[in-house]
C-alpha cells in the first residue's frame, strides 16, 4: 500500500515543508524542466515551483471575464468544451476525503502577453479550495509569450492518465475550431490533426485524431459552449445576476436544484422549505431552480432541454402528495414553486439568454414544455414548405 502525503481541508493554507514534499515528489527539474524544452507549446517556459497567496493570479483574461462571466467558481473554462471538469464532482469529494495530495502536478499559473497572471491548469481543484477558504497555492509558475500557447497550455496539460478531469475528444475539436477562428493555424486537414495531436499530449490514437479532425472540417462555426453548474456555482450566479434571498424582506428564497434527482426533489426541497419556517424566516415562496449538471456534448442542446422536460412533467403529476404529506393546512399555498431554470447552451442565447432565467409561469413556457414547442416548430416548417 502506498501512502500519500496530503494537506487537510482545515490546515487552511501549504506550508514551506508542504512545498519541499511537493518537490519531492516530482521533481521540477525534471517535470516540467525537461518537458518543458521538448513538448510545451513554444511560447511557455517554466520558471519556478512557489507558494503564492490564493488571490494573486486571475481565473481568465478580462475579454473571457466580460463576455461570459466569468467567477471565482468557474462558470467558464475556455480549455472545457462543457466549461467545467468531466470529474470535477469526484474531484472535490475525494479532496474532502483524503485532503490535498502533494503527489500530483501543481495548479498551474501563467504570466501572460497583457503581463498579468492567469490560471492555465488546475481550476477544479483551486475551486475546491477557494470554498475552503485557503489562504496560498503551490503553483508552478510559467512565462507565455502568446495567447496561443496560453490556449494550448490549457488543452494539453489535462491527458487522459492525469487524475484530476482529464480533457475529452470534444474540448480538442472546440480548441482546434478557436485556433482557426484566431487565425493560430490553418483550416486543413494536416494542420488540424498536427494540433490535435500535440495539445491531446498522448491521449489519442491515430484513429481517433482522424475523427477530431474530420469533426473540426464538418463544422462552420465553432462549437456551443456549454456551461456546467452545480448548486453552489448555480447559487452564486443567482446572486451576480440579482436573484437575492429575501431581498427587500420580501420572503422570497431560492433554491438551486439539479434536475437528476427528480425521484428525490419533492423530499428535499420540502424539508428544505421546513427548515428555513424553523429558523425563523417568513417565506412567502421559495422558488426552485433547476440546473441540468453536464450535458450531452453531442446533443447538447437536446439534452438540456429533455432533462427540463422530464422534471417538470413529474413535478406536476406528484406535487399534490407532497403537499399532503408534509405541510399542515394553513401553508398548503404552494409556497414551493418550481420557477425556472439555468441557461446553459450558449448557441441558443438568443432565444434563452445566458444571463437570465429561463421562466416557468410566464412567456412560451408558461403552458408548454420546450418537446410541445419543438413540435409545433417542426410542423410549421413542414407546412410552410408545401
Amino acid at each position: 500500500m502506498t501512502v500519500v502525503i496530503s494537506v487537510p481541508l482545515s490546515a487552511k493554507k501549504f506550508t514551506q515543508e508542504d512545498l519541499e514534499i511537493s518537490k519531492k515528489y516530482i521533481c521540477p527539474e525534471v517535470y516540467p524542466g525537461l518537458y518543458n524544452s521538448k513538448e510545451l507549446p513554444p511560447g511557455i517556459k517554466f520558471k519556478e515551483r512557489k507558494i503564492v497567496k490564493i488571490d494573486s493570479f486571475q481565473m481568465a483574461p478580462k475579454e473571457i471575464d466580460e463576455k461570459l462571466g466569468a467567477s471565482k467558481f468557474f462558470l467558464f473554462q475556455d480549455a472545457r468544451f462543457t466549461s467545467r471538469g468531466a470529474n470535477a464532482d469526484d474531484v472535490h469529494k475525494s479532496i474532502e476525503q483524503f485532503g490535498f495530495r502533494l503527489n500530483c502536478v501543481p495548479i498551474s499559473v501563467l504570466l501572460c502577453p497583457d503581463n498579468k497572471d492567469y490560471i492555465g491548469n488546475g481550476k477544479t481543484r483551486l475551486e475546491k479550495l477557494l470554498k475552503e477558504d485557503f489562504e496560498n497555492v503551490i503553483i508552478d509558475y510559467y512565462e507565455c509569450s502568446d495567447w496561443d500557447s496560453y490556449a494550448q497550455f490549457g488543452v494539453m496539460a489535462n491527458p487522459i492518465s492525469d487524475p484530476y478531469s482529464p480533457h475529452t475528444m470534444l474540448d480538442i475539436v472546440s480548441h482546434c475550431q478557436k485556433a482557426i477562428a484566431n487565425g493560430f493555424i490553418e483550416n486543413t486537414y494536416d494542420a488540424i490533426f498536427k494540433r490535435a495531436k500535440f495539445v491531446s499530449n498522448g491521449s489519442f490514437g491515430d484513429a481517433t485524431l482522424n475523427k477530431i479532425c474530420l469533426r473540426v472540417m464538418e463544422e462552420k462555426t465553432a462549437p456551443q459552449k456549454l456551461f456546467h453548474y452545480s448548486e453552489d456555482s448555480g447559487k452564486e450566479w443567482l446572486e451576480r445576476m440579482g436573484y437575492i434571498d429575501n431581498d427587500k424582506n420580501n420572503g422570497i428564497y431560492y433554491k438551486v436544484y439539479s434536475t437528476e434527482y427528480v425521484s428525490k426533489s419533492f423530499v428535499t426541497l420540502s424539508s428544505f422549505y421546513r427548515n428555513l419556517v424553523k429558523e425563523g424566516k417568513k417565506v412567502k415562496e421559495l422558488r426552485v431552480i433547476l440546473h441540468t449538471g453536464t450535458l450531452d456534448g453531442s446533443d447538447p442542446v437536446h439534452s438540456w432541454k429533455s432533462r427540463i422536460d422530464k422534471f417538470r412533467r413529474s413535478w406536476d403529476s406528484f406535487y399534490d402528495n407532497i403537499e399532503y404529506a408534509f405541510f399542515e393546512h394553513p401553508e398548503r399555498s404552494r409556497k414551493i414553486k418550481l420557477y425556472g431554470a439555468l441557461p446553459a447552451v450558449t448557441s441558443i442565447a438568443k432565444e434563452y439568454p445566458m444571463d437570465r432565467l429561463v421562466m416557468f409561469h410566464t412567456g412560451k413556457l408558461k403552458d408548454n414544455l420546450f418537446a410541445d414547442l419543438d413540435d409545433v416548430d417542426g410542423l410549421n416548417k413542414f407546412m410552410d414548405l408545401n
